[in-house]
């Protein structure tokens, strides 16, 4: 107990002790219901946010061609909605609001001010599940289809669909006010569509009192939002600082302007904040996730946009030097495919969709952001161009830059990205922590070739699961490193904490030279054990050496595999793209293909091999050598 007690301390002071005491004031209110007092139950209210009368859609993009979009708004009508950009459910036109539709389960308590609601409900499932269809992903979807043809169906549903919500979700009632977050993408969508609609410059009263709300609703909580260190910061400054700018243009009354006029300076003030301070210089995010960088980026990104849209002014040369980072380093992290690896928590965000590619594919947020914070396109013209479009940034007149992806060193978050030949690539993580990690992922090492994530990482599956899915994903043995003695690398402390977090104890080493690059470095753990992780690349061999000692029983170095044909030939296994031979300079106990389990999309595994070698209670050197077939 006591040693559990001082890793927690530990822990919270790494957290810093201001940031404790707002998440325990936060805490204090909502049990006290002084939450309830500052932010009263509303009432709902009648009125089409859309009218047809006062609509004058933008102009369809060149890039926006196909009837992917279209038919995807179809699907709405009929009722289906896709969640967590993979799998349609039947919810109904208009939805039901509080249901799970993968267990048929309504989410109880939905007429009570929200701070009465709990965070997790193991009956009802997954609150992001309730959470999904309010965050008006749909909304964009139809929007962008009535702009194609102007099928009034599609404006009606749009209308219906928000005026049903605002029916069953008055203000501050129920799961979906619950948390600020979801509050502000809710509201930067609505605005985005209100833009695509034409309609931002000639709003109604509903419309007005709409964002009015959200923004109520998310500025008296935003320090507990900023306490957190992640993006719920970024996306409630960000709602702050649009919202607040877009009434203080176009509100009807002078109190109304005055009081949005407050709000963005706050917005401001919080995103120029949130931008220095979890954006490393280097460009990586205090979460330690590819998709949740991509959810920055894209909040960034529509940041810039609606300031440039309401002529506001420029936010400071380092925080437009730290968007610009954050940009190149998703660039980097980039496949040819689009796709990237599934790096850290995953929750299966994906907001203010302009084009019709896969949730997959990350170039229209790369695409988006160098034409922002760059002034120029780093692809090609294709589908990611779509969003430049619709946000009438005139894609055809940007010129298009030329970027290397290139061997790089990511030190302020700890990655490198390793560029090989014949479009070969791997990225690394190591452990060094300035924010809380999420995985405990250390040396944890992905391989791509030709479009195709060999070697893969775990993903999340669920925020809220039963065990052992809980744990699973996050898990040492969900990566590929080293596990020692069945325990994950970094003690887990709560759902979303960990204790005792890594550095390394020797510097990380990146050498290129006669074309070859090698990286090294290593880190010791709570309990003495010490892992040495050496990488090397030379044309299509891929030598990953390591060095482990202070084990007590057993370590477990594996090897996540693409899924396929693989087969066991003494200390070889052999797939169809590589092959993996290891050696070792002690016994090898086991040698075998075992089931694990990836999620790739939110609420959803699916098995793959994973080649698992296992030695004994001994200083050992385990070498990989990974060959590229063709």
């Amino acid at each position: 107990m006591a040693g559990n007690l001082s890793v927690l301390t530990q822990t919270v002071l790494r957290l810093g002790l201001k940031n404790a005491a707002v998440v325990t004031l936060y805490r204090l209110a909502i049990r006290s219901g002084l939450a309830e007092k500052m932010l009263p139950k509303g009432e709902s209210y009648e009125e089409a946010v859309f009218p047809a009368d006062s609509l004058c859609p933008v102009n369809v993009p060149g890039s926006a061609k196909g009837n992917i979009g279209v038919e995807a708004a179809e699907e709405l009508l009929e009722g289906k909605v896709r969640y967590f950009s993979h799998r349609s459910f039947e919810v109904g036109s208009p939805p039901a609001w509080f249901i799970n539709p993968l267990n048929g389960k309504v989410y109880d308590g939905h007429w009570q001010h929200w701070s009465k609601l709990g965070d997790f409900n193991q009956d009802v499932g997954d609150i992001k599940v309730c959470w999904e269809l309010s965050r008006f992903d749909w909304a964009l979807v139809l929007a962008r289809a009535y702009c194609k043809n102007e099928d009034v169906r599609f404006l009606i549903t749009l209308n219906t669909w928000i005026s049903d919500w605002i029916k069953h979700n008055p203000d501050n009632t129920g799961p979906n006010w619950k948390c600020g977050q979801e509050s502000s993408i809710r509201l930067l969508q609505v605005l985005l569509a209100s833009f695509l609609l034409g309609h931002a410059k000639n709003p109604n009263s509903a419309l007005v009192r709409f964002v009015e709300e959200h923004c109520s609703r998310i500025e008296p909580t935003i320090r507990y939002a900023i306490a957190q260190n992640n993006n719920h910061g970024t996306s409630e400054a960000a709602a702050l600082f649009v919202g607040g700018a877009w009434l203080e243009k176009f509100g009807k009354q002078s109190k109304l302007r005055k009081q949005g006029g407050l709000w963005k300076r706050k917005g401001r003030k919080w995103l120029e904040n949130r931008v220095n301070t979890l954006v490393e210089a280097d460009g990586s995010f205090s979460q330690y996730s590819a998709n949740y960088h991509r959810l920055l980026v894209d909040t960034l990104n529509i940041v810039e946009f609606w300031r440039r849209k309401l002529d506001l002014q420029a936010f400071s040369p380092n925080y437009l030097e730290r968007c610009r980072a954050a940009v190149c380093w998703l660039y980097q992290m980039v496949d040819e495919s689009g796709d990237v690896p599934n790096l850290g928590s995953n929750d299966g965000a994906r907001i203010f969709v302009l084009s019709d590619t896969d949730y997959c594919d990350f170039r229209p947020t790369v695409q988006l952001g160098t034409s922002l914070f760059m002034g120029a396109r780093v692809y090609p013209a294709g589908p990611w161009d779509e969003p430049l479009g619709w946000l009438q940034l005139d894609e055809g007149r940007l010129p298009n830059q030329k970027m290397i992806q290139e061997t790089t060193d990511f030190p302020d978050g700890g990655y490198v990205v390793f560029r090989g030949e014949d479009t070969t690539w791997g990225v690394l993580r190591y452990p060094n922590f300035r924010f809380r990690p999420g995985h405990a992922d250390a040396f944890h090492f992905d391989l791509w070739h030709r479009g195709v994530n060999l070697l893969r990482d775990s993903g999340s599956f669920s925020y809220n699961a039963k065990e052992p899915w809980q744990s699973y994903f996050s898990s040492t043995k969900a990566h590929n490193t080293v596990e020692f003695d069945g325990r994950d690398q970094m003690p887990r402390l709560s759902r979303f904490l960990r204790g005792c977090w890594l550095q390394m104890d020797q510097p990380a080493e990146l050498c290129l030279a006669n074309g070859k690059i090698s990286w090294s470095g290593s880190y010791l753990d709570y309990r003495g054990a010490r892992h040495k992780r050496t990488i090397t690349n030379k044309g299509r061999l891929w030598t990953v050496v390591d060095e482990i000692s202070g084990i007590k029983s057993s370590a477990n170095l594996r090897w996540r595999l693409v899924p396929g044909n693989w087969q066991i030939a003494g200390l070889k296994c052999i797939g169809e793209l590589a092959e993996i031979q290891v050696s070792s300079n002690v016994p090898i106990k086991r040698f075998e293909l075992q089931q694990g389990w990836e999620s790739r999309f939110y609420l959803h595994k699916t098995r793959l091999p994973v080649l698992e070698i296992e030695i004994g209670a001994a200083g050992a050197i385990l070498t990989s050598e990974i060959l590229i077939k063709s």
